[in-house]
């Protein structure tokens, strides 16, 4: 038999909120030891330790506010709009009022505002309370199987596409998008389903895709974070993850029953729309940074992106990584000089070979 828990939206808002505050907590963790290193301050050889496993601590809880609990009281659409939007907000306090590590430009505030504004619309005009849902009963009528199938083979096909090549930008940046909002979709779902009396088969099936999902999610940060630009991907990625949410509230959870108003709901998303659009030029400075966001070992990871930053410092400004593992010494005799011209994709064994292997000859020549 699952737990009952009573449904509530306020305390579903507010979980997927904190989940949001404690991303960015957990990333600001990281940020303000290495800036005060980086100025010069000398720091405990145990602040690194403890800042990195505090950063883990607060992702996992902030994860399992907004990812899990928040999906037993109430809707899961409007879990991912107050996870973004607090993440929006409190990265504009923490790092541009409090701590003045950012820069925030008026179109960077703007569109923090605007997206903050329709999640409190959406609160108002969005989907309310369903009591005695069944998951069974959800899941048997053809448009919710269609629907989940489309997630669950979008999210392996993407997935295993991730996993084997780097492909140039553009289309990786499809890649990712797609394996990023199916995987967070289905997750919410069935964080959502343990609680709707599944059967034994169902709940172990629904466990092991939890896993998966939220390993494939976690996995695509750090493949973003060393392969695309980030003021690109991270509002489309916010745009798109709220996007497939909502079409998975209304064509598995019955959403369309509860929606006080369809006008209303239909321009909320215009504004989340309008609101990422406004963030396109900037990189935000949250759980998907670059440098201090990885969800699972982040210090690896930085390794990794400070060895590919080393081959974009020749003065030609921004670039992908395929274009820069173009350039890295030995590429051409090892991946061939026609990839590049043709577009082909990179096998990401050699990608990340190149960029390491070119790491110790950028610091000769930077130095």
């Amino acid at each position: 038999m699952a737990p009952y828990f009573e449904q509530s939206l306020p305390l579903c808002y507010l979980l997927s909120a904190i989940g949001g505050c404690l991303e960015v907590g957990s990333v600001a963790l990281l940020a303000i030891p290495d800036a005060r290193a980086k100025e010069g301050v000398k720091l405990p050889w145990w602040m690194h330790k403890v800042t990195l496993a505090s950063n883990i601590i607060m992702q996992c809880i902030g994860s399992i506010s907004s990812n899990l609990f928040a999906c037993w009281f109430g809707p899961v659409s409007v879990v991912a709009p107050l996870y973004f939007s607090s993440t929006l907000v409190m990265n504009m306090l923490v790092f541009g009022s409090l701590l003045g590590m950012e820069s925030f430009t008026r179109q960077m505030k703007i569109g923090t505002y605007v997206i903050t504004v329709s999640t409190i619309l959406l609160i108002v005009v969005g989907p309310g309370i369903q009591e005695n849902q069944d998951i069974g009963e959800l899941l048997e009528r053809p448009i919710a199987k269609l629907w989940f199938s489309i997630l669950f083979i979008c999210m392996t096909f993407s997935t295993l596409m991730m996993m084997h090549k780097i492909y140039p930008e553009k289309k990786q940046m499809a890649v990712l998008l797609v394996a990023r909002s199916t995987s967070y979709s289905l997750n919410l779902t069935v964080s959502r389903a343990f609680l709707l009396n599944p059967t034994t088969f169902v709940l172990i099936a629904f466990f092991v895709i939890k896993m998966v999902s939220g390993s494939i999610y976690t996995y695509a940060i750090v493949i973003q974070s060393t392969t695309v630009s980030q003021s690109k991907i991270v509002p489309l990625n916010a745009t798109l993850v709220m996007t497939v949410n909502a079409i998975t509230g209304i064509l598995i959870w019955q959403d369309w029953k509860v929606i006080s108003s369809w006008t209303g709901y239909v321009c909320v998303f215009l504004l989340l729309v309008l609101g990422c659009d406004l963030l396109l030029t900037a990189v935000l400075f949250t759980c998907d940074h670059p440098e201090y966001g990885s969800k699972i070992n982040v210090a690896q990871a930085s390794k990794v992106i400070e060895a590919w930053r080393f081959t974009l410092k020749r003065g030609r400004g921004s670039r992908n990584l395929f274009a820069s593992i173009a350039e890295a010494e030995g590429y051409s005799e090892a991946c061939g000089t026609d990839r590049e011209k043709n577009g082909a994709p990179v096998e990401r064994k050699e990608a990340w070979r190149a960029i390491l292997s070119s790491q110790s000859t950028e610091r000769e020549m930077l130095t």
